[in-house]
């Protein structure tokens, strides 16, 4: 009885902390998740990362990405009819006003306005439909194969789908973009349309309530259900999450929260090169040493967490047959590391220097030196 009650309160004590050890036991409500290392573009957690479904207004950050890299934030956007007739979350655009491409941006990212969208893809393609093409098109570039966009904004539409691990790579994309960066991490800006002055408050809740949050864009239709994509930084180490198909609003927080916790507390950087031997000797024939030694400096880091690190092998894959001459910087085998079946990463190993052929001198010595002491038994 003692013992279970000890084992209970260690239970408890774990609980309490939200401790978890494995992806596994991340319990959350998202139909699709995924958390995602910028640094060294890793996937540290995911839940159906591939599976193609509504995204919502996470649209709008490449929505954002195409209009930046085709328009002047500068220039002014006359609201068709069209745009300001767009529903759903809004900035309040009518039209025929005038708005900076630059204000229209922050319409889009803080407040979801999808007037602000539709109004944006006119402005930059003439159409939704020809601005769409554009955004498929970057969404391939940056990698994003199993996404299709059919609107600038993201209210539900048939063909219209995204991934989890799409949107990480779209978001990663956008965060390196320094206009959209410094967008996305605000909690309220000031734009002007026509000649008055209109406050924007950020749909985003995480930047109110996650130290390190820094962007980038919610999301919800009753087909998606409530999206959240978060970038977070501790320590200079930047991740992004994405959650998908939430039932409510507080579960896609909670669910964010409880992934990036997981991510920044299981996670710690290891030098995954650092369990390879760092000497390999070689056997080269017709050279003047016969064996050489060929050092392996280089390394790997990664966010690892102790349960994978437990999991790593090597194996080495050297060349046997090797005659002089035989020159720096030439290949003598490949080093793989594996964490479990998985293949982490494929080393070349390069000779460090040159091994010359022996001279007929050499050859000479050799017998002489043989012959020394052949005699002297």
């Amino acid at each position: 009885m003692k013992k279970f009650f000890i084992i209970f309160l260690i239970v408890f004590e774990l609980l309490a902390r939200n401790i978890t050890f494995a992806t596994e036991e991340v319990k959350i409500n998202a139909r699709n998740a995924i958390v995602y290392d910028r640094k060294y573009k890793k996937v540290l957690y995911e839940k159906n990362i591939n599976e193609r479904v509504p995204n919502a207004s996470t649209t709008k950050m490449l929505t954002a990405i195409v209009a930046y890299e085709n328009a002047d934030m500068n220039e002014t956007v006359t609201i068709s009819k069209k745009a300001a007739n767009t529903g759903g979350s809004r900035v309040g655009l009518r039209t025929g006003d005038k708005v900076v491409l630059g204000d229209l941006m922050h319409g889009l990212l803080i407040c979801s306005g999808n007037d602000a969208a539709v109004a944006i893809a006119e402005h930059v393609s003439g159409s939704e439909e020809e601005f769409c093409e554009k955004m498929n098109d970057k969404a391939k570039e940056i990698g994003a194969i199993n996404t299709n966009f059919m609107t600038p904004h993201g209210l539900d539409r048939d063909n219209h789908y995204s991934t989890a691990y799409d949107l990480a790579l779209i978001a990663d994309y956008a965060m390196n973009i320094e206009y959209i960066k410094n967008i996305v991490c605000k909690k309220m800006a000031n734009i002007k349309i026509n000649d008055y002055t209109k406050t924007l408050t950020t749909t985003n809740e995480m930047l109110s309530v996650y130290d390190g949050t820094d962007g980038i864009k919610t999301g919800y239709t009753s087909k998606a259900g409530r999206c959240l994509i978060t970038s977070a930084t501790r320590d200079d180490w930047q991740l992004i999450c994405v959650v998908l198909g939430c039932d409510t609003k507080n579960l896609r927080t909670s669910d964010s929260v409880k992934l990036l916790n997981y991510a920044f507390d299981s996670y710690k950087f290891f030098d995954v090169a650092s369990i390879v031997e760092k000497k390999h000797t070689i056997f080269v024939e017709k050279s003047k040493n016969l064996n050489y030694v060929v050092d392996f400096g280089e390394e790997y880091i990664l966010p690892m967490t102790n349960e994978e690190i437990e999991k790593l092998n090597v194996m080495y894959e050297l060349e046997k047959n090797f005659s002089a001459p035989f020159y720096k910087g030439e290949k003598i085998g490949n080093i793989r590391i594996f964490c479990g079946e998985k293949l982490l990463k494929t080393f070349e190993l390069i000779n460090n220097s040159n091994v010359l052929r022996k001279t007929p001198e050499d050859y000479i010595k050799n017998l002489l030196n043989d012959m020394s002491k052949y005699l002297k038994l």
